[in-house]
């Protein structure tokens, strides 16, 4: 009977760091799901910061910070040129009108 009782406890505990060690991984990953919750446009480079860099708190909040924060929005710029004058000719292109 003790028997049972000692394998039964010890198959509960090895539950039990399973389950720790799945929240662990979980919560070390936090701010990659985050940013792919988010749909970030840079969630590559956050989760190779996340998988480096995650095991120190500073690389860890670093990348959190990085998947929280908003993804800038491109800039379109359209520039129209206008001509001063008449088209300017090659030297030694000669045209008669």
């Amino acid at each position: 009977m003790t028997i049972l009782l000692a394998n039964a406890s010890s198959a509960g505990a090895g539950i039990f760091v399973l389950f720790l060690f799945v929240a662990g991984i979980g919560f070390y990953f936090v701010p990659t799901i985050v940013a792919f919750g988010r749909n970030k446009s840079n969630k590559i480079p956050i989760l190779v910061l996340n998988f480096f860099l995650g095991w120190s708190l500073i690389g860890w909040v670093v990348s959190l910070v990085w998947a929280l924060s908003q993804d800038q929005q491109p800039v379109i710029v359209h520039q129209t040129f206008q001509s001063a004058g008449p088209p300017l000719q090659a030297p030694g292109d000669s045209q008669t009108s």
